[in-house]
């Protein structure tokens, strides 16, 4: 079974007058968003026209660019498939933004793309492996607006009302979110001019921050897709149904787009969610919303009080020390004060008390079929 690299390598000279943009399309687009662009593609606020791929090769430092060390291989494997092939060897690439805000508890990242004889697309980065940008994620479960989220808003509204025509957005993993909040809070105008809307395993919303009289303007241009093993993309509320795409990997590895399974120039598509995992999905989000929004702030922000202990900003950084990092989580667990140890007590008790619940539940479902 093929891949990304093994679509471009079978379509990567096929332009898109002949072969129009499709998923595995959106798919290689929302994988470029994670690059760093910073000095090569210019900057929303720019009067600049977009720039070559083969423009920001030349000029590019690969150290900056492929800076997310979680995919530097597959982004460099990638990056070179690109600019072999006709299908995106113009490909343009402008309004680019990137931001991290420690203070905001903020990263953000998005830049548009102009394939050559095709619409244009908006791409949202998603989670880029900083502890900043992890927090911001973690936050979701109980701010109703993150910082991004409202960023993602601005970047449609500015770029949309620069664009002539229709556009489509997409976004793999926050990014996905991003794509579908930003569409959806979007002026009248601008949401006109979206066609189609790519969430690649993203997480959802809170019910109350994403209304579903507001959701149902872009009903019919989102495509939810998720892997066969999903736990992102289950996460928190999502109202829209989703395509299930098979994976090479296995659990939460199949987060990772580039273990998605193509085949003939498409998704190949699972029937459903595996059992076991959507019923873990079920504990996860039960347990979610069964805290309060000041129990859920707690939790979040213990847990990141305790990672910055470590003094790692970047996953890397943390697994490149993991045991020293893990016994300063240690310390900080036992340096707790009673009331808020008590707390996590609570929370892990109520946890696993839903899981048995709806494990019974399941198999007792099994038993009288």
């Amino acid at each position: 079974m093929g891949n990304l690299f093994d679509y471009l390598d079978e379509y990567g000279d096929t332009t898109f007058e002949t072969r129009p943009f499709c998923e595995a399309d959106a798919l290689v687009l929302s994988q470029l968003s994670y690059l760093g662009f910073d000095g090569t593609v210019p900057g929303l606020s720019e009067k600049k026209g977009p720039v070559a791929l083969g423009d920001i090769d030349a000029a590019m430092d690969p150290e900056r660019v492929f800076y997310f060390k979680t995919y530097e291989r597959q982004n460099r494997k990638l990056w070179k498939q690109l600019l072999a092939g006709k299908r995106f060897g113009n490909l343009a690439c402008g309004y680019y933004q990137s931001l991290l805000d420690p203070q905001l508890e903020m990263q953000f990242g998005a830049v548009t793309f102009f394939p050559e004889k095709a619409k244009p697309v908006v791409a949202f980065r998603g989670t880029d492996g900083t502890m900043v940008g992890w927090k911001e994620d973690f936050n979701m479960a109980f701010k109703h607006h993150v910082p991004a989220q409202q960023k993602s808003v601005e970047y449609v509204n500015s770029v949309g009302a620069l664009l002539d025509g229709p556009f489509l957005i997409c976004g793999h993993s926050k990014g996905g979110n991003l794509a579908i909040y930003g569409a959806a809070m979007a002026d009248p105008a601008v949401k006109e001019k979206v066609e189609q809307i790519y969430s690649l395993d993203s997480p959802g919303f809170l019910p109350e921050m994403l209304p579903e009289e507001v959701y149902s303007g872009i009903r019919g241009r989102v495509r939810r897709i998720l892997p066969v093993s999903s736990l992102v993309g289950m996460m928190l509320q999502n109202y829209e149904a989703y395509e299930v795409v098979k994976s090479s990997a296995f659990g939460v590895l199949q987060h990772d787009c580039y273990t998605w399974q193509i085949e003939n120039g498409r998704l190949d598509k699972a029937e459903e969610i595996e059992a076991k995992r959507k019923r873990m999905d079920e504990v996860l989000n039960q347990w979610i919303f069964a805290l309060s929004e000041q129990e859920r702030e707690m939790m979040v922000n213990s847990l990141f009080e305790m990672l910055e202990k470590t003094g790692a900003v970047t996953l890397a950084e943390f697994s490149a020390d993991w045991k020293e990092n893990l016994r300063a989580c240690m310390k900080y667990m036992r340096d707790l004060d009673p009331d808020t140890r008590r707390r996590f007590r609570r929370f892990l008790k109520m946890l696993f008390e839903i899981y048995g619940s709806v494990t019974g539940e399941a198999l007792r479902q099994e038993l009288t079929r």
